[in-house]
């Protein structure tokens, strides 16, 4: 490996030497001046200067893999090469300076006037001065371009956020809790040393909403050793029992990989000129992964994304395949990626008349600000992948508690949609901070409330909040968002935070406007059982059962009550169930009651 990385550097600045012809001296009365004396120094200063600028170029272009295009140049370089030229003229006349008083002291002639300067010296100096000039009013640039900036994000407004009609796309599995079962999982496989986890990205896998991630190389010498990566790790996003699972495979092509087998390297190469935004690993429809880099340009100089498309990277054999926007195949989830989102974000909200207004100086009329620690990615009841963002207005001190608008961003069609309507509402930063500041979070030591997604519910505005103890799963907290009266629900598991929500909810209507839907009156339900069932979550176990003449299936959690009734209950007894129907295949049971059971 050390052997490859000494090649590879040699290689690398050999072939920018051609290039590296730039960093010598353009003055040619140096050279002739040089070549006339033989000055030694001379020439192993240029040499030196020579060697430099190939490692320059070297580290920018395949160490930082800076773009291949005019502005990434200038950007990069201007500064550099204008100042070189300058040291380069002040240099040679200094040097003529030092000759001509050596003689006149010599001489004993002190009156001599210096020679002219050659113009081309003069002008040498000249264009580095304009370049490092350019180079200074390119840093402020943007400032000037904010409203085509602004025009980036094309926006749809609504008024009210759409309803949700099914929780189970509701993803409670956070990144930490995917990181703790991923590093689980990789102990088991050969060599687990050799191996980490790489960044974990939420994927829609033919209806399964999982994180995605690969195994990656745990540091330089252990890549040596390991040669490849051996697959990839799969967490569902919406079950909080399952573990990970590693799908094997022969991995060449990784962002942890080193020298030419570096994913990102690997895009620069086939595609020098595009700009490459981020990178994830989803597996298609037969479950073969690939590695989808979004790439693009800059709008203006280089500010402004624009996603042109994405790079399918296949890790095994390193072949790429470039799809333009909108022509991507079907499985692939994202192609804007977060950071783009926010970007597009900022500047709809910051630049909506101009840079001015939103500066320090300006009035910062109609200016709304993204709450970027609180952007989240989530899936939408289309399983289409979406980043959600809290909207506050502009205030001079301190943070806005309450919300403006809320932002969706439909990561693969780069779709924006702004809910207006959104007012009175907390923001995730003040819905998380009521959830632990509740009965139910408080009195047990290390539980906390992690960052919630924003929903309408039960057409009330709601958080729902995974709550854990360090990256253990603990149950789900529930926020009424409403800020003058905003409450929190618990539940060791969905089902159960949900049904105590929606008696909330029931005895808020009529004190906080809140309109509930059809379902918020509890029904009894009698029959006999016919199947019955349990499964053992990290939470307890929870019993599913089929009532006769019933067409849907119920289930009862470790919170209802009379526990003991459904643990001893079997097929054929006749039960007594209360519940507020939720319009689910599988409706959680308030209360349970079996007939057929000795009374207490």
């Amino acid at each position: 490996m050390i052997l490859s990385l000494f090649v590879f550097i040699l290689k690398g600045i050999f072939m920018k030497l051609p290039f590296a012809i730039l960093g010598l001296s353009f003055i040619p009365q140096r050279w002739i001046q040089a070549i006339a004396k033989k000055d030694k120094s001379f020439f192993i200063e240029q040499a030196m200067r020579w060697l430099l600028s190939a490692i320059l170029l070297f580290f920018m272009f395949d160490i930082i893999l800076l773009d291949h295009t005019a502005a990434a140049i200038f950007s990069s370089f201007a500064l550099i090469f204008g100042l070189m030229l300058i040291i380069d003229s002040s240099i040679y006349i200094y040097t003529v300076r030092e000759v001509m008083t050596y003689r006149s002291n010599r001489r004993k002639n002190e009156g001599n006037k210096l020679p002219k300067t050659p113009w081309n010296v003069h002008f040498n100096s000249l264009i580095g001065g304009i370049l490092i000039m350019a180079w200074a009013i390119m840093l402020f640039y943007p400032l000037t371009v904010a409203g085509d900036l602004h025009g980036l994000a094309k926006v749809d407004k609504k008024d009210e956020l759409e309803e949700v009609q099914d929780i189970k796309t509701m993803p409670l599995v956070t990144v930490k809790m995917a990181d703790a079962k991923g590093d689980a999982a990789i102990n088991k496989i050969e060599n687990a040393s050799y191996f980490t986890e790489g960044d974990y990205r939420l994927t829609n896998i033919n209806g399964d909403l999982t994180y995605t991630s690969p195994i990656e190389m745990d540091g330089f010498f252990k890549a040596g050793k390991a040669e490849y990566t051996p697959g990839f790790n799969l967490v569902s996003a919406v079950s909080t029992d399952k573990g990970a699972s590693t799908i094997k495979g022969k991995m060449l092509y990784a962002p942890s990989q080193y020298l030419e087998h570096d994913l990102e390297r690997t895009v620069r190469r086939a595609y020098p000129d595009k700009i490459i935004y981020d990178s994830y690993l989803e597996p298609d429809e037969a479950g073969k992964p690939f590695f989808v880099a979004s790439v693009g340009h800059h709008l203006k100089y280089r500010s402004g994304s624009v996603v042109d498309g994405v790079v399918l990277v296949d890790p095994e054999t390193g072949g790429t395949k470039y799809y333009p926007l909108g022509k991507e195949p079907k499985w692939v989830d994202r192609t804007y990626t977060l950071e783009t989102a926010l970007e597009y974000w900022t500047y709809w909200g910051k630049y909506v008349h101009g840079w001015k207004n939103q500066s320090l100086i300006g009035a910062k009329k109609d200016v709304l600000i993204p709450n970027e620690e609180h952007m989240q990615i989530t899936f939408n009841e289309k399983g289409e992948l979406i980043y959600v963002v809290d909207f506050t207005r502009a205030k001079s001190k301190g943070n806005s508690k309450t919300l403006v608008g809320y932002g969706v961003f439909n990561a693969k069609t780069g779709e924006m949609t702004y809910y207006k309507g959104v007012t009175s509402v907390l923001t995730g930063k003040e819905a998380k901070s009521n959830a632990n500041a509740s009965e139910y979070l408080s009195k047990y030591p290390g539980w906390k409330a992690t960052n919630g997604i924003f929903y309408t519910i039960y057409g009330a505005p709601t958080y729902v909040i995974p709550v854990t103890k360090g990256s253990k799963f603990q149950g789900v907290a529930i926020v009424y968002a409403n800020s003058d009266n905003p409450q929190v629900v618990f539940g060791k598991t969905k089902d159960e935070a949900f049904r105590n929500y929606k008696k909330l909810i029931a005895s808020l209507g009529k004190v906080s406007g809140v309109t509930p839907q059809k379902g918020f009156e509890m029904k009894e339900i009698k029959g006999k059982v016919t199947r019955i069932n349990d499964a053992n979550l990290a939470n307890g176990y929870i019993y599913y059962l089929i009532v006769e003449g019933q067409g849907k299936r119920f289930s009862v959690d470790p919170g209802v009550n009379a526990l003991s009734d459904i643990v001893l209950t079997k097929e054929g007894d006749r039960v007594v169930l209360k519940v507020l129907d939720m319009d689910e295949d599988i409706v959680p049971v308030d209360q349970f009651t079996n007939l057929d059971l000795p009374k207490k």
